[in-house]
């Protein structure tokens, strides 16, 4: 058993792979991580994201970070990397390996089924040609409890997550997606959970700059 290289993972996703070659990275991850068990609840997770939904193919936005086929699933790798550098300076010492990876790997749980592939007009801008060129939308018919909250709400029906990573989940996007109201909660949990800092800067690192 090999411990999970950050390195590694930046690599792996360093050129376009298949969604067979996504699939089989992200269980080599877990069944790197000491203690993981065949009946452990991630392969049940892993299950209904190959059988039941695009993890492998969509996107990770419209129109802003890693918006192309696989996506999602290669931005939410880079913040597993990112997260393994991260840790020894904004975690402490007994964090739980296995919840740091999930955390990071499901932080937008909630992108899973949420985009659909269409068609517009596009002017080619050389030939003076009008094309049909492939975008990204939101689903008319998906609706969810906000960013944070819906993706800590469906990865908690697959795997009890600890309080401070369901915290962290839950405020990965900072100030981003909050109302004013909400200002208050998020300064809460990052003064209590040190979680809550080291998502959001692993996820801002790699949506902001690392995908720019």
């Amino acid at each position: 058993m090999k411990k999970i290289n950050s390195e590694e993972i930046k690599t792996f996703i360093s050129s376009p792979k298949t969604p067979a070659e996504y699939k089989d990275f992200v269980h080599s991850l877990f069944k790197d991580i000491p203690g993981v068990k065949a009946k452990d609840p991630i392969w049940e997770l892993l299950s209904y994201l190959e059988n039941e939904t695009d993890f492998y193919i969509a996107p990770a936005s419209t129109r802003f970070h890693s918006n192309e086929k696989s996506g999602l699933v290669r931005h939410s790798l880079l913040v597993v990397a990112n997260g393994i550098v991260l840790a020894p300076h904004l975690l402490s010492g007994k964090t739980d390996f296995y919840y740091l990876v999930i955390s990071c790997l499901f932080h937008d749980f909630c992108k899973v089924n949420m985009y659909e592939e269409k068609t517009r007009n596009n002017k080619n801008e050389e030939t003076g040609i009008w094309e049909k060129v492939p975008f990204y939308k939101v689903r008319d018919d998906y609706i969810s409890y906000g960013h944070g909250i819906e993706s800590m709400l469906r990865l908690n029906k697959y795997i009890k997550m600890p309080e401070e990573w369901n915290h962290a989940i839950r405020w990965h996007m900072g100030a981003y997606d909050i109302s004013q109201l909400d200002k208050l909660a998020l300064e809460k949990s990052l003064a209590k959970y040190r979680e809550v800092l080291f998502l959001q800067t692993a996820d801002m690192q790699a949506g902001l700059v690392e995908e720019i």
